[in-house]
């Protein structure tokens, strides 16, 4: 009875641990391989009614080799991002659109509501950041690690034909 008595106790603690180790926050470093020489985003409205985004812009220098990036975390936002590398320089554009949505048919039969596509809903970041604030997910040697950058500047909003 005593020994069932240990080894409950002892898988409790076990599982406590890991489920709080799973609970771990994202760090953020505090210096990074690169420098940021230019960081701005603008919001931008189309033709279509319905049709508008925001575009995020950075730009540096960097003097390590193995360095990749592919995330750009801002306003609440994930920002895929394909970088592009000239020299010892990069630059990271990400882009979010919003694009027209589909008119949602209510009926009183419900199987004239068929072909109702369900909402999207919005992921949660993992950051908490204000509003001219980023994070970038960069990687050294397959080793992923996140920056924050701070002050991203807000350009003219650009309206589309």
């Amino acid at each position: 009875m005593k020994f069932l008595k240990k080894a409950s106790i002892y898988f409790i603690l076990v599982i406590m641990f890991f489920g709080f180790t799973q609970c771990k926050s994202q760090k953020v470093a505090q210096k990074a391989p690169f420098t940021i020489t230019e960081k701005t985003y603008f919001y931008w409205a189309g033709g279509k009614k319905g049709s508008t985004g925001i575009n995020i812009k950075i730009v540096g220098n960097f003097d390590t080799t193995n360095l990749a990036f592919s995330t750009i975390y801002f306003q609440n936002r994930e920002y895929k991002v394909v970088p592009e590398f000239k020299e010892n320089k990069f630059t990271l554009i990400g882009s979010y659109s919003t694009l027209n949505k589909k008119d949602i048919i209510m009926h009183q039969d419900p199987a004239k509501e068929f072909g109702n596509e369900p909402p999207m809903t919005e992921k949660k970041i993992p950051f908490d950041l204000q509003n001219d604030e980023a994070i970038i997910v960069y990687s050294i040697n397959g080793k992923d690690f996140y920056y924050k950058v701070n002050g991203v500047k807000q350009l003219d909003t650009v309206y589309y034909p």
